[in-house]
């Protein structure tokens, strides 16, 4: 496999062509809002929220959409992420689980990231620190802005479904069902602790970082050559890099070819923001306020996510899906590819009530 190709599967940064077949270009639109008061006291003003969809919205009596489907991304993802060809776009295709054709998809950019209020619009290290929670509470608001007060289905990858535990909790009936895909309900600590902390601390230890506030025309990139082995290594399948890294003339090209992508697509001043983000993720204690039927999907050889770590509380209304096939997987990556998850996806949806028949 080549460089190129493997870092685009590792760091899940896909470009946004037109869907092919069936599928039609997303629609996309901003929510602003005057002003928002994180959870820590401070204040954002304005607050521009953008998001993209696929389907047709479908309104009750009230005028008010039935048939929404949120899907969050991950870390250092967008809206694009999710609906990008040919990942997770396959769930969205006709006769699939999420047909686009019965059901309204809404991708938002998380607060920091895409074309959502973001610190690289200028602020950089004065954008007030925001957590898992105000991303929450910034898509219900969006949401509900939309007409949708009730969602058919909430779905995320990673940080989305770390974000999926938190909004089964926070707002128990708001949704028919949730599935978390690559993530685990506690807060984040060990090895995942571990590189985000060194992913955190490259930034602010780049020379160019010049205290929060660095010059647009020579921005921070010495960060990356940490952050783009780290990404390699916690994020990927062992056999598969083995396969691009057979020996070490083969590394440089390798770490070059991730190094230039993330120094040409990611700014290190959202990253270092959406990776503080996390501070406010433990969802452990609460997991008793989940009420709705609740799938977690996760994978055998995850660095991130270890199956050993993995504590589920024991709820009838929570269920498990472990993908074990070892000649299948792409480490934390195999969240990007729902050929090995959405049957488990599609025979849980069957079991919540009221799931509309394909």
């Amino acid at each position: 496999m080549k460089a190129a190709a493997i870092t685009a599967i590792l760091v899940g940064l896909a470009c946004m062509p037109g869907f092919a077949g069936t599928l039609s270009t997303p629609g996309s639109g901003t929510v602003t809002l005057d002003r928002y008061a994180l959870e820590d006291g401070e204040t954002l003003r304005p607050v521009h929220l953008h998001y993209l969809t696929l389907g047709t919205p479908v309104r009750d009596p009230q005028g008010h959409i039935t048939n929404a489907v949120l899907v969050q991304h991950g870390t250092i993802g967008t809206a694009r992420e999710p609906l990008s060809p040919p990942d997770l776009s396959n769930l969205y295709a006709p006769g699939k689980p999420l047909d686009a054709r019965r059901f309204y998809i809404i991708s938002p950019d998380g607060l920091g990231a895409g074309d959502s209020s973001r610190p690289s619009e200028g602020a950089c290290d004065s954008f007030p620190r925001y957590g898992y929670l105000d991303q929450l509470a910034l898509d219900r608001i969006m949401l509900a802005r939309l007409g949708v007060t009730h969602e058919r289905l909430v779905i995320g990858t990673s940080m989305g479904g770390m974000q999926v535990w938190q909004w089964a909790e926070r707002y128990p009936t708001d949704s028919d069902a949730l599935i978390a895909v690559s993530s685990t309900p506690a807060a984040v600590s060990g090895r995942n602790m571990l590189w985000r902390q060194m992913i955190m601390e490259a930034i602010t230890h780049d020379p160019d970082w010049h205290d929060g506030h660095p010059d647009s025309a020579r921005p921070p990139h010495l960060w990356t050559y940490t952050a783009s082995p780290l990404f390699a290594l916690m994020t990927g399948d062992v056999q598969r890099l083995e396969a691009a890294i057979p020996d070490r003339k083969a590394a440089g090209p390798f770490e070059d070819a991730m190094v230039a992508k993330q120094a040409r697509n990611l700014n290190a001043c959202d990253i270092l923001r959406q990776f503080q983000s996390s501070d406010d993720y433990d969802p452990a204690p609460d997991l008793g306020r989940i009420t709705a039927p609740f799938l977690s999907i996760n994978i055998a050889d995850d660095m991130l996510n270890p199956p050993e770590l993995l504590h589920l509380p024991s709820q009838p209304n929570v269920h498990e899906f472990m993908i074990r096939d070892a000649s299948k997987l792409y480490g934390h990556m195999t969240m990007m590819h729902p050929e090995m998850w959405a049957p488990a996806m599609e025979q849980f949806l069957q079991t919540v009530p009221d799931w509309p028949a394909r």
